[in-house]
């Protein structure tokens, strides 16, 4: 009968929540340090406080794992803020910065989840779907907010999604801040101007 008070469901949804938090902040590290596919879920499990069979309770098999990191990726880089924050938005350049803005926090804030993500998909299919998925995702976001704009009156180049979603990729990121050297300010300034120069010509 105790089970049921709401304090002691609270208690347990709490101790849940930071075996789940530790889970994954430990397959964070350890996929960042040894690469996703020399990481067993042993170690994991170690790393956590844990037993393997919790991490097989919560999330199926090592694929659960970094699908479990994929959707923390949201929370952590502030997605769901900025999203929120751009909805009363109508001015076409400040929603091209919003753009700009989370691929700078998505790359900032969790480039290595990013980067576990491409390097699992290449050794799981499940992982390979999901980062179809995630693209799928980011693409469709892109096409809303080019439909905004034109539904604004703005015109806007035919081809903008494409434009926009090349220009947010990780490889033009990563040619910029990792080889380039530029800081993330520099990249986020940088990205609205030319995203603005490309859609709205």
């Amino acid at each position: 009968m105790s089970a049921d008070l709401p304090g002691v469901v609270r208690l347990r949804d709490r101790r849940e929540a930071l075996t789940l938090r530790a889970i994954l902040g430990a397959a964070r590290g350890l996929f960042a340090e040894r690469g996703y596919a020399r990481t067993p879920i042993r170690l994991i499990a170690q790393e956590a406080g844990v037993v393997p069979q919790t991490i097989y309770a919560h999330f199926g098999s090592k694929a659960g794992v970094l699908i479990g990191l994929v959707d923390l990726l949201d929370d952590e880089a502030g997605i769901p803020d900025l999203i929120a924050a751009s909805e009363s938005v109508t001015d076409p350049a400040e929603l091209l910065g919003t753009l700009a803005t989370i691929s700078r926090q998505v790359r900032e804030r969790c480039g290595d989840i990013v980067a576990m993500l491409t390097s699992g998909a290449a050794v799981d299919p499940d992982i390979a779907a999901t980062q179809a998925e995630a693209g799928r995702r980011h693409r469709l976001g892109v096409e809303t907010v080019v439909d905004r704009i034109r539904a604004s009156g703005h015109p806007v180049d035919p081809r903008a999604a494409d434009i926009v979603t090349a220009l947010l990729s990780a490889g033009v990121h990563d040619s910029l801040v990792a080889d380039a050297g530029w800081s993330h300010d520099d990249y986020e300034a940088w990205l609205k101007r030319t995203l603005v120069t490309a859609v709205l010509g």
